[in-house]
């Protein structure tokens, strides 16, 4: 072994960090990377940056913006990276409450809402604070189709939380839910006097030089950006429309941010830094700055295919924090988050006592986060000074050598030859339901049932069960969001009600019919 590289190894071996330069760094791990984005085609973009003692470290991207024009990924270029929004949301909360002497994260939601607002129990009502929305105790489910309500606000959303059903007893579990956030970000707005995004931008990206990262909601256009793409019928890339994009991103603090890997550096090490910038001036006090990276809730499950002894080596979580999950990976502390929307999928991990960070993002899906996992796992091995337990080939094999094989599942082609239980025009009306608002189902000029929700439309195709129907995704949703469980309940022998299981599985939402014939505007040819 040469000297230089011996006196490496002994120095990792001491500290527990790898000495790399960055030149060394990228080295190290460059045809590893570019080998594990060309044996996952389904992933065509990847943006990877990391952090060291406060600095840059690597940064570059990977694959293509776009599989039709194929520019090259930059690590200037845009990202969607979905739920690590949350951090933000969270840090531009905890930021605002230290302006107030009478407020914090122990301030009952109810107390930043109108008159009268209610949750639908009378515990949450009464007791859910700042925490309980942050942390995910509240036990209500993301319910995230609502965003396709095009009456819905994130204001007027506080007039549905009483219709929300929540699936566990109040702070005695983790249920993950994009809904919390969608408070969060109304809780701020109504602080701040701005739209989320502007206080983000103010408080947030300008401050700690952010200033490629914006959002889906306003940016102009996605020319910056990297093509989001989803799985469509025979493993084919499909292209996720704008349109989705921005309105899935309603919610904003839940997951609308678009950023890259100069900037999420910065982000990284404004986390690693205690809550201050890089001229050391904290944006957030350090006693609201200690909510956020601290346990909240207990994390009762990690993923299985990275646990012993299916592989080598653990990547545990432990708890969540505030927009962050707390856990372990060979013994170390980290934080880490993932981000998971239409076309994008995204991971970070700190190690906090170290003061190293790792962010990827990448376009396309990745089931189960395997493929950042493997990412996380092996650029984390190589900053430890570790040798990896994954390398360009297992990377790529994954789960052998370990264990045979993982459940993936397909996009699933429509049967459209079998016929419907009852005629068809039986099942056309307007339904209601209190939370979610109006769908509206009806037969189009070609004897089509379609099953229209505020922005979004399916045709319903019969399944082999009495009155269930799939529904195929039209206009931006096609080849994008199918939804495979729709089931009408009749009395009587005549339709009352119709239940989109899809909407939300553990509390799906049951519309009652209330017309016979939709609203003229309703029908299309």
């Amino acid at each position: 072994m040469e000297p230089y590289v011996l006196w490496i190894v002994v120095v990792a071996l001491i500290t527990g960090v790898s000495t790399l330069s960055g030149p060394e760094f990228e080295a190290l791990v460059d045809g590893t990377l570019k080998q594990a984005l060309k044996c996952h085609p389904q992933n065509p973009g990847l943006t990877v940056s990391v952090v060291k003692d406060g600095h840059l470290l690597f940064a570059k991207g990977y694959g293509v913006t776009d599989t039709q024009w194929n520019n090259p990924v930059t690590n200037q270029t845009l990202f969607q990276i979905a739920s690590m929004s949350k951090a933000f949301a969270a840090t531009l909360l905890v930021k605002q409450l230290d302006k107030y002497s009478n407020l914090s994260i122990y301030t009952k939601v109810a107390d930043f809402m109108d008159p009268g607002f209610s949750f639908s129990t009378q515990i949450r009502t009464t007791n859910a604070d700042l925490r309980d929305l942050m942390s995910h105790t509240l036990a209500i489910p993301s319910n995230s189709y609502l965003r396709m309500d095009s009456n819905l606000t994130r204001e007027n959303l506080q007039h549905r939380m009483p219709y929300l059903k929540s699936v566990h007893p109040f702070r005695t579990s983790f249920v993950y839910s994009n809904l919390n956030y969608a408070l969060v970000t109304y809780i701020s707005e109504k602080l701040g006097g701005k739209k989320w995004e502007d206080l983000i931008h103010d408080e947030l990206f300008q401050p700690l030089g952010m200033d490629s990262s914006t959002f889906v909601t306003t940016i102009p256009e996605f020319s910056k950006a990297a093509t989001g793409y989803r799985n469509g019928p025979g493993s084919r890339l499909v292209a996720v429309p704008p349109a989705l994009t921005r309105r899935w991103g309603i919610w904003a603090g839940s997951n609308s941010i678009l950023t890259n890997g100069i900037d999420y550096a910065k982000w990284m090490n404004f986390h690693l830094n205690g809550g201050k910038d890089s001229t050391g001036s904290p944006l957030v006090s350090a006693h609201s700055f200690g909510y956020l990276h601290a346990p909240h809730n207990l994390i009762s499950s990690t993923s299985k295919y990275f646990l012993q002894p299916n592989v080598p080596v653990s990547t545990i979580d432990t708890s969540y924090a505030f927009g962050w999950k707390n856990g372990y990976f060979r013994g170390n502390k980290i934080l880490r988050h993932t981000g998971t929307t239409f076309g994008y999928s995204s991971m970070v991990t700190l190690f906090p006592d170290l003061n190293l960070g790792i962010f990827t993002s990448m376009t396309g899906q990745d089931e189960h986060y395997i493929l950042r996992n493997l990412l996380h796992n092996f650029l984390s091995d190589s900053l430890l000074g570790i040798t990896p337990w994954l390398n360009a080939t297992t990377m790529c094999t994954f789960p052998n050598p370990w264990y045979s094989s993982i459940s993936y599942s397909h996009y699933v082609i429509i049967d459209k030859t079998i016929s419907a239980s009852r005629p068809l025009s039986e099942y056309v009306g307007t339904y209601h339901n209190d939370a979610y608002g109006e769908v509206r189902v009806i037969l189009d000029s070609k004897g089509q049932l379609i099953l229209n929700y505020g922005v979004a439309s399916w045709c319903l195709w019969p399944k082999h069960s009495h009155d269930q129907f799939q529904g195929e995704g039209r206009d931006m949703l096609d080849e994008t969001l199918d939804i495979h469980q729709i089931k009408f309940h009749s009395s009587h022998s005549a339709i009352v009600s119709v239940e989109v299981i899809t909407f939300q599985s553990n509390a799906p939402p049951v519309f009652t019919k209330i017309s016979s014939q939709p609203p003229a505007s309703s029908v299309i040819g």
